[in-house]
């Protein structure tokens, strides 16, 4: 255990001295090959086994479709169809934050990705109204959370991959919690817009807006359900719908939106590829680490404590939980699927508990760690729209996280809000 604590020791000093996460990775597993007088070629054995998966091929896939209906301007549609919907209520901008996040989960399903797209456009807009820059940075990087979470996900196709649990049943277990988390999100974010005296003024409810912004966006409302819908029924696999996603995002920018030109793809592939080889790379970093870890008997002692030493599983849970959120400060949400994926199932196994309603919960619990100084990728790229020093967004921030943890909890005692959808699969 004293080993597996120093190779964390070791990555965080690399990561504080400002090194890329998958870089951190690489160099302190390398370190630790060295050191245990490991084979190096067992580096570049798991590296590239790590990423080599046809599974994983999902992954680029909805990356370019999201950046396509990002390019075909989707982004304002769902803005104006939240804004429509919510934005005549008090915390007006906030709520539609919130919202277009819910909505933008279901086409990207990446949370730095949400944070990018809706935060740069509401950030300034929550700004220019009389919000405060921590205020707008924590609606944001809070809301983020729920691309990770509601169906079709990045972070579910992971865990699935390392677990062979199927997508499809991930994907449904994470619709209910994502509409819980994002209701008592915008509960949270009424309640701090009258604790901070906010009173802006907020547009009329009016049906036929409501009416026109929903007919405007139904071609990016219905991407989601074609996905799912796919994969669930057995018609696609979560690779074959990442390719249809990229299908329906072409027809729908060049005759729908009519706002995507081919001058936009050779930009929109370029994205694409440089934000799959960051995810893909640190897969590959995760993998040599991970090994690193399973040599140090690191994931073993934590299994064996939960479950012998503990014994009881929701006192074993929250132990797991604990450990996760720690480590998720200062390690990337991809590092922490890929390196306790399979032991999660092992002790959700051991324990008794629904793989699906285990495996959903620790996905949500690891994504936390994108929303928490210091290396919260979310939180980071809201900070970095707004000019604001990540450390004044902590305080406003907490109400958001505290809603996340509760929610978790909630599901961990009630598995029928996780496993009700999937039952029907």
């Amino acid at each position: 255990m004293i080993q597996a604590l120093l190779v964390f020791v070791v990555l965080l000093l690399f990561i504080l001295s400002g090194f890329p996460i998958y870089v951190s990775a690489v160099i302190t597993a390398l370190i630790f090959i060295f050191a245990m007088d490991i084979p190096f070629n067992l580096a570049i054995i798991k590296m590239f086994g790590s990423v080599n998966s046809f599974s994983l091929m999902a992954i680029p896939f909805f990356i370019l479709a999201g950046n396509i209906m990002t390019g075909s301007r989707i982004t304002d549609k769902l803005v104006s169809f939240a804004n429509a919907a919510v934005g005549q209520f008090k915390g007006g901008l906030g709520h539609v934050n919130i919202l277009a996040s819910v909505f933008f989960g279901g086409i990207q399903g990446s949370g730095a990705a949400d944070a990018s797209a809706i935060g740069g456009m509401l950030i300034p807009a929550m700004e220019k109204q009389g919000y405060e820059k921590d205020y707008a940075v924590a609606v944001t990087a809070g809301s983020s959370m729920l691309s990770p979470i509601i169906p079709p996900s990045i972070a579910m196709i992971l865990y699935s991959f390392y677990t062979e649990t199927p997508v499809s049943r991930l994907f449904l277990g994470g619709v209910v919690p994502g509409i819980l988390v994002a209701f008592l999100q915008m509960i949270v974010n009424g309640v701090e817009y009258r604790r901070r005296g906010y009173n802006f003024q907020t547009p009329k409810f009016l049906f036929k807006n409501f009416l026109r912004s929903f007919i405007s966006s139904f071609g990016a409302l219905v991407m989601p359900l074609i996905i799912i819908f796919g994969i669930v029924f057995g018609l696609v696999t979560p690779t074959e719908s990442g390719v249809l996603a990229i299908a329906y995002g072409l027809v729908y920018g060049f005759f729908i939106s009519k706002k995507l030109k081919v001058k936009d793809l050779p930009n929109i592939l370029l994205d694409s590829a440089i934000t799959t080889a960051v995810v893909m790379m640190t897969i590959a970093a995760a993998g040599i680490l991970s090994n690193v870890l399973v040599r140090m008997r690191f994931q073993n002692e934590i299994l064996d404590f939960a479950v012998n030493t503990l014994k009881n599983p929701y006192l074993a849970t929250l132990f797991l939980m604990i450990v996760l959120l720690i480590l998720g400060c200062f390690l990337d949400p991809t590092v922490l699927i890929a390196m306790f994926a399979t032991s999660i199932l092992s002790i959700g196994n051991a324990l008794h508990f629904d793989p699906i309603h285990y495996g959903v919960i620790m996905v949500i619990v690891m994504q936390v760690g994108a929303i928490t100084p210091p290396v919260g990728t979310f939180l980071f790229i809201s900070c970095g729209i707004a000019h604001l020093p990540l450390e004044k967004s902590v305080k406003a921030l907490v109400p958001y996280i505290v809603v996340i943890l509760a929610v978790v909890v909630l599901l961990l005692f009630i598995p029928p809000l996780i496993t009700f959808l999937p039952s029907f699969v």
